[in-house]
């Protein structure tokens, strides 16, 4: 066999020194309502026993009620009370620190929660409109292009039809002790003061003759008062004095005046209408005419949304963090934080949706500094949510330590998968579904059904803008807003990546984005001959910044203006139409469809995988490698799982063809076509093989693990092909598709005596032994490359979870606890009998001892990780391509790791592994890693604690037999 990788070492500087804190190791917690400071703070010894240095928080600002998440934060400045308060934080705080820990806090700087009535400043924007004090924090167009709502913010929240609602009186208004507002069942929209009047002038022409006449002239004063409200003449700061007084004043009046009350009450009654009685709402219709909002049925926000969303997600409203004033206020308990040392280290939840993320992280570290002036000008470790696409590099002039991860989990997918099992895999999905050749044909596919749905609103208002730019030039005139559209959609559905990074400021685009720019034009031309070449050049010149030279200094403003706006576009329409659609209709191995991912990624070799650690190393060595987060498509294990498949395509060609036989009669008909079709079940079959139940201890028949297991697999499958957007979607569920689909998995699950039940079962056991060899070389690589490793929640143990939901379940951390504890004490008093315990089966055990392990060496050798070279090792003999192997090295530490590639390939039958024993001593022959001259030492394994001597080699260099490095354990981290 022929050696592979290189000897090329690539080196690091010391990183950390230069961050105010470099994490060893991470652990993503997902905070929740029964899970907060207090029960993080007991979990403090048990992480740091683990090897954890950083807890690593989900957002822990005050969100809308029953967040599940925390991304949908409604304000910046307060802790979310169902956590704790700043007490216990500062308790947890104090712990971790007390432990050697530091805090890693996600942080929303993009978008906030409208949805509850804790957001005080879009009510503040709802009462007072473009006039607001809190106007500045969002996007909202208050005069959008063909709108005859000027000044009013759309408000997608009905559940149907306007008029329906207001006539079913679901629209209600209702008095507070300070003023009125709209109640839409456990929804409540302020009423703008002006608007007041209307209530209480009804209120004042009914009040009774005892009511003395103090009362009704105080009464029709503040009427009169609030009248002037709606002339708008006077200034902001004068309107928001009036407000608070009329509102003084009300309030006093209701408190002392019962009749006032009554009063008000009745008019509120007849304003509010009676069901049967259409005309009777019309008062109700006016006053809603009076707001600066409209409300409105929830797919109207397909094609009028005005103001800028966080993708399609109605609730959930951009916010302007380029104005000092936004950002200040949205960093303000930050900062704070910050400064008292409580939080250590900061990630950023989807940058790409600022205006200017550069400036952005800029002043996110100026800010930092000033918080901390005895920080020694170090930065503060910051990683940002970025999706690096293809090729694409992280943004040199970005001021952080990193990304949260998503390219290296996907490098690491790469590796870990045959490249023409693949290949194979590919070649059989096309001939069996009639897929698109090219998977860029899908991805635009994908992208195109958002622009034209959801984010077509977007889409309008950019044209809309394009078109008026056209207008103002003779030379671009003649082109029509539809053309213009086509155009703006060609070229979004054509963009290579997320966005490009044109600034508000200056007149040049970056030379990279120029040449994206330009290859998505080309493509939008070969894709669309018929259509107007002048049009997407025109675009194109806009996009460029490549004025006539006559163009007026105004218009060159406003072509700037639309190319920045038009990059906070292109991100989510990419997110949306890749990793929220296309990755649902193309999957020939689902396991490579991950966030970030390419979609038809085929793997890499060792080589091109060594080739991206030694990048990695050069340029962003203190980013997250992660293999797990809240946001992934599959658990990791499900991914390592899954993997196995390249490595048998032919066997998997066979099984799903039989399986596939087995399972039509259980297809039914919809709309003439089959349901679940060829593709549908395709995805159904890897999912249930990678996430199937399978417990060495168990014989896997007992009711309640298949009716959950059931639950589950309902819950993702609908999810899945609603993200499909072609039989059902979100927007539109289709109930007798999903019914059929979901009568199709019971059916399979339910009927464990019949074949296509033993069918997944056999496969799912044949592959689950290599998977688990998978999991544990993704685990230690991902614990030893270049990066600081990144633990998502509870995967310590194995994790056969799918995306969220599902895998944001509550965590058993006492028994995790336990085991640990049990390991460690083992490890102590016989490391090689532990270890001979553990690979006799593929137990939670098992995994939490190869984190432990392997965390505990990182933090015994931290120099050589922190700041260490990475150097590709050789190696040579049968199995050559089925290693990886590398080194860390910072002045004398030195750290060898090898690790199984393609474990599927050992075994010589088709009988379930249940052990890591195929993979030990002799399976491995003639194998060898080879190792510079200067790392001729004795070499101690971090699993076994056995001691391994390097042999010589003719060249002066040595070498390590594999059959004797995997005597014991078939994964080594060998330091001297």
């Amino acid at each position: 066999m022929p050696q592979t990788a290189t000897q090329t070492a690539s080196t690091a500087t010391d990183q950390s020194a230069t961050v105010n804190r470099l994490p060893r190791a991470t652990y993503r917690i997902q905070l929740r309502s029964d899970f907060g400071f207090e029960s993080l703070q007991q979990l403090v010894p048990y992480l740091r026993a683990l090897g954890i240095s950083d807890l690593y928080l989900s957002p822990l600002f005050h969100a809308r009620e029953d967040s599940q998440h925390g991304y949908d934060v409604v304000d910046h400045r307060r802790i979310e009370s169902a956590f704790g308060d700043h007490e216990s934080l500062r308790q947890l705080a104090d712990a971790a620190e007390h432990a050697g820990m530091g805090i890693v806090l996600d942080i929303v700087p993009n978008h906030m929660g409208i949805n509850d009535p804790d957001n005080a400043h879009w009510n503040d924007v709802l009462e007072n409109g473009p006039a607001a004090r809190s106007a500045i924090f969002f996007d909202i167009d208050w005069n959008p292009p063909g709108s005859d709502f000027p000044n009013r913010v759309l408000l997608p929240f009905l559940g149907k039809p306007f008029g329906e609602t207001l006539e079913a009186a679901e629209l209600q208004v209702r008095r507070e002790p300070d003023g009125f507002t709209l109640q839409y069942f456990n929804r409540r929209f302020p009423l703008t003061p002006a608007s007041w009047a209307v209530i209480l002038e009804h209120a004042a022409a009914a009040l009774p003759q005892s009511v003395d006449r103090q009362t009704q002239e105080e009464l029709y004063s503040i009427v009169t008062q609030l009248q002037r409200l709606s002339q708008q003449t006077s200034t902001i700061e004068e309107r928001y004095r009036e407000q608070s007084v009329a509102r003084r004043r009300l309030t006093q009046l209701q408190r002392n005046e019962s009749a006032v009350v009554a009063a008000i009450e009745d008019a509120i009654k007849e304003i509010n209408g009676t069901v049967g009685e259409p005309r009777s709402f019309d008062a109700l219709e006016a006053l809603l005419n009076q707001q600066y909002y409209r409300l409105a049925f929830w797919q109207v926000a397909v094609d009028e949304i005005n103001y800028r969303r966080f993708f399609d997600i109605n609730d959930l409203a951009a916010i302007r963090v380029e104005e000092p004033a936004v950002f200040d206020a949205v960093h303000s308990l930050t900062f704070d934080l910050m400064k008292r040392g409580i939080v250590t280290g900061l990630r950023v939840d989807h940058p790409d949706g600022l205006l200017d993320p550069a400036e952005y992280f800029k002043d996110l570290q100026t800010a930092f500094k000033k918080s901390k002036p005895n920080s020694e000008n170090r930065d503060l470790w910051v990683v940002a949510e970025k999706i690096l696409s293809g090729d694409e590099s992280l943004p040199e002039d970005w001021e952080i330590s990193g990304t949260t991860g998503y390219e290296f989990l996907n490098q690491l997918s790469g590796v870990l998968v045959d490249p023409n099992g693949v290949s194979k895999l590919q070649s059989f999905y096309h001939a069996l579904t009639q897929a698109p050749e090219h998977p860029r044909d899908v991805a635009y596919q994908g992208k195109m059904t958002i622009l034209h749905d959801a984010m077509a609103s977007e889409v309008f208002v950019l044209a809309s803008h394009l078109f008026r730019l056209a207008r103002a030039d003779r030379r671009s005139c003649d082109f029509t807003h539809p053309v213009l559209t086509r155009a703006l959609q060609e070229w979004i559905a054509c963009f290579s990546v997320y966005r490009t990074y044109t600034r508000p400021v200056g007149w040049d685009v970056g030379s990279e984005d120029n040449g994206r720019i330009r290859d998505a034009i080309r493509w939008a031309k070969i894709r669309n001959p018929t259509m107007s070449r002048a049009a997407l050049d025109f675009l194109a010149r806009v996009l460029l910044l490549e004025f006539p030279v006559d163009l007026s200094e105004q218009l060159k403003s406003r072509w700037r203006a639309l190319a920045v706006r038009l990059q906070q576009v292109t991100g989510p329409v990419t997110a949306k139409g890749i990793e929220d659609t296309a990755f649902y209709r193309y999957y020939p191995l689902v396991s490579l469809n991950e966030v970030g991912a390419e979609l038809g990624s085929s793997g890499s070799t060792t080589e091109d995988f060594h080739r991206h650690m030694q990048r990695r190393v050069t340029d962003w060595p203190r980013s997250l490698s992660t293999t797990a987060t809240h946001d992934a498509k599959r658990g990791e294990d499900v991914r390592a799982r899954l993997h196995v498949l390249s490595e048998i395509p032919e066997r998997y060609q066979q099984d799903f063809r039989r399986w596939d036989a087995e399972v039509k009669p259980l297809v039914r008909c919809h709309d003439e076509k089959e349901v679940p079709d060829v593709n549908s079940r395709y995805l159904i079959h890897q999912t249930l093989l990678g996430t199937w139940p399978i417990d060495p201890n168990s014989d896997g028949t007992g009711t309640k693990i298949w009716e959950h297991y059931t639950q589950r697999m309902l819950a993702y499958f609908k999810k899945a092909f609603r993200e499909a957007k072609q039989q059902t979607s979100w927007r539109l569920p289709s109930e007798s598709f999903e019914s059929a689909i979901d009568t199709f998995v019971t059916e399979i699950l339910s009927d464990r005596e019949h074949d296509r039940f033993h069918l997944i079962d056999t496969l799912a056991r044949q592959i689950a032994g290599p998977g688990y060899v998978n999991s544990l070389s993704q685990l230690i690589l991902k614990a030893t490359l270049p990066g600081i490793p990144d633990f998502y929640q509870g995967n310590e143990f194995w994790d056969f979870h799918l995306v969220d939901p599902d895998n944001r379940q509550a965590v058993d951390f006492e028994t995790r606890t336990v085991v640990l504890r049990e390991v460690r004490s083992q490890y102590s008093t016989g490391p090689l009998e532990l270890v001979r315990s553990l690979r006799s089966g593929f137990s939670n055990e098992l995994k939490l001892f190869t984190t432990s392990r392997a965390l505990h060496t990182r933090q015994q050798h931290w120099a050589a990780f922190a700041s260490g070279d990475y150097c590709p090792l050789l190696t040579s003999g049968g199995f050559a391509e089925n290693v990886i192997a590398f080194s860390r090295r910072y002045q004398d530490r030195l750290v060898v790791v090898v690790v199984p590639r393609l474990p599927q390939q050992f075994l010589q039958s088709d009988s379930p592994v249940v052990s890591l024993d195929p993979w030990l001593a002799s399976a491995w022959a003639d194998t060898t890693v080879m190792l510079p001259s200067d790392s001729r030492v004795p070499l101690r394994d971090t699993f076994t604690d056995q001691i391994f001597n390097v042999t010589a080699d003719k060249n002066g260099g040595g070498h390590l037999r594999l059959s004797k490095v995997f005597g014991e354990f078939p994964f080594g981290i060998l330091t001297n």
